[in-house]
């Protein structure tokens, strides 16, 4: 019996660790399977959650106003940094996370710096200042002269014109917070190469407000049309466009007071609706004169403000994922617009004017005179002689009234799947019309003081950017001032326009550094008949330290 055990034992103990090994090894297989599917399902739950991740910023953009939208390309802000400008949470959690300890009191802080390399083929190298100065009926001596009427100071803005060579244009110092549940707050200072220190912006915006409604106080820019809330590191080329240079100025609609806005919450698209009653300080649009000037050429005090309204209406429907459309109409009005045109004629001797034909001859040339009332030759106020008997002299016209500004915007961008903005596409494009309706209020000639005047210019751009290449991106922009360019009244004349062509490529280091080169073909006319046509070529640079909140839609 024992014998007969012996073999079985040692048979079962050889056995054994056989079938363990196997057992192990099933084991070991059911671990991995179990493992890879459990990969898969992970790998699953993840492109599922990315796709609800990007369909809830597609809604958020779509939900929100553009103003509180995130970029669809923001080079020049940090990927994760909060702005007031992009409110996460409604209530004590805000833009900038929660205000209840450590640095979340403080506002976040950014330089952004900007300059440039210019030059142009103009005899003077003055082409840049000619691109801001085209020649239109309505440009007379705003509230940015001196008492003077020194038509060549630019009212403290003289930073923003690029002389050939080196320049700096700014370095822009802002400064964003959530103050509390109830408020956000933004400041942003200009320092240009000069040294002058500019208050940009200085506001606050309500955040509990019901019903979609918001207010900002403070010194902001106009959000009338699309570009003129921009700041100059946010365009897409070195220089603005014409129109907005001419009938606005540098800075756009940019000024003190209250805007209310509306977002309504049961339309199936977004909609953006608001107005702002503004003090009425403008550069161009709504200019009044110096007080001295203003009791020269009889044109009253400056009316108590506000004294520019404005009115503004957004649109943006639902074209689905990667596609993003805005169509805006604007409208502003000021209560008070006030210009002082000059112009020059000759003056004959008393001595030479002994024959028959005196009388014909000085009725002509004051016929003359009146057909160039508004024409803008800046001479020296006690005349110039020319010999023969002739002498220059300067007359002045002063007129006051009101004006009146339309303007339509159309955006569409394209976010492509492309990284770091290759395939990104971009089409803006923007019509302004400014009507004045003027009355002369002084004049060296009497008979003319009480007539009417109407002057009426208007302008559009269109611009695409491409980015051809991750991180590279080319612009082509047309723009044109003057489609319209004419006096009607008292007296009725048309003006030519000016244009140019320019293009531009953009190499976007990083989130915080940017170059780019730049070209435009200019067609400027400087006066009636008179046109400037140059080639002028810009390399700018764009650095941002600090954190930067992202940029409005």
């Amino acid at each position: 019996m024992q014998h007969s055990l012996l073999p079985g034992a040692l048979c079962a103990a050889l056995l054994v660790p056989a079938a363990t090994a196997l057992a192990d090894d099933g084991d070991i297989a059911e671990l991995r399977a179990e493992l890879e599917a459990m990969r898969k399902q992970y790998e699953t739950r993840i492109r599922q959650l990315e796709r609800r991740l990007s369909d809830a910023e597609r809604a958020a953009r779509t939900a929100q106003p553009p103003a509180r939208a995130e970029a669809l390309s923001q080079p020049m802000s940090a990927p994760l940094a909060p702005s007031v400008e992009q409110p996460t949470t409604k209530g004590a959690s805000g833009a900038f996370g929660a205000v209840t300890a450590g640095s979340a009191f403080n506002p976040q802080i950014s330089v952004i710096l900007d300059g440039n390399y210019y030059q142009d083929d103009t005899d003077n190298g003055d082409g840049a200042a000619l691109v801001g100065e085209a020649f239109m009926p309505g440009r007379g001596h705003g509230h940015s002269h001196d008492a003077e009427g020194d038509v060549h100071d630019h009212g403290g803005h003289s930073h923003a014109v690029a002389e050939n060579g080196f320049n700096f244009r700014e370095a822009e110092l802002s400064f964003s917070a959530t103050v509390d549940p109830y408020f956000d707050a933004a400041a942003y200072i200009a320092i240009d190469g000069d040294g002058n220190v500019e208050l940009e912006e200085a506001y606050f915006d309500t955040r509990s407000l019901p019903y979609g409604l918001k207010i900002k106080g403070g010194k902001f820019l106009s959000d009338f049309g699309y570009a003129n809330n921009q700041h100059p590191h946010q365009w897409d080329f070195v220089d603005q466009n014409l129109p907005y240079l001419n009938l606005l100025g540098f800075h756009g609609l940019q000024d003190t007071g209250l805007q209310l806005s509306w977002v309504p919450a049961d339309l199936p698209f977004y909609a953006r609706i608001g107005g702002e009653a503004l003090q009425g300080n403008q550069e161009i649009f709504g200019a009044t004169v110096s007080d001295e000037a203003q009791e020269e050429f009889n044109l009253g005090s400056t009316n108590t403000g506000p004294r520019l309204y404005t009115a503004f209406a957004k649109v943006a429907p639902e074209l689905g994922r990667n596609h993003a459309l805005q169509i805006g109409l604007s409208y502003a009005h000021a209560e008070q617009h006030q210009e002082v045109h000059s112009h020059t004629h000759a003056v004959h001797d008393e001595h030479d004017e002994h024959d028959e034909h005196d009388e014909h001859d000085e009725h002509a040339h004051e016929e003359e005179a009146h057909e160039h009332e508004d024409e803008h030759e800046h001479e020296d106020d006690h005349g110039h002689a020319h010999g023969d008997g002739v002498t220059e002299e300067l007359h002045q016209t002063g007129l006051g009234g009101n004006a009146d500004l339309w303007g339509i915007d159309l955006v569409y961008k394209y976010d492509a799947p492309g990284a770091y903005g290759q395939g990104d596409f971009t089409f803006q494009t923007e019509y302004l019309r400014s009507t004045k309706d003027l009355t002369v209020r002084s004049s060296a000639h009497p008979e003319q003081i009480g007539s009417s005047r109407k002057l009426t210019t208007d302008g559009l751009y269109a611009q695409a950017t491409y980015g051809f290449l991750p991180r590279w991106k080319a612009g082509l922009r047309y723009d044109i001032l003057g489609l319209t360019n004419k006096v009607s009244g008292g007296r009725s004349e048309s003006f030519g326009s000016s244009d140019r062509w320019t293009l531009d490529v953009t190499w976007n280091l990083s989130e915080f550094s940017r170059l780019r080169a730049q070209y435009a073909y200019n067609d400027i006319l400087v006066a009636e008949n008179e046109r400037e046509r140059f080639n002028a070529f810009y390399v700018q640079f764009l650095m941002s330290l600090g954190t930067h909140g992202a940029h409005k839609f």
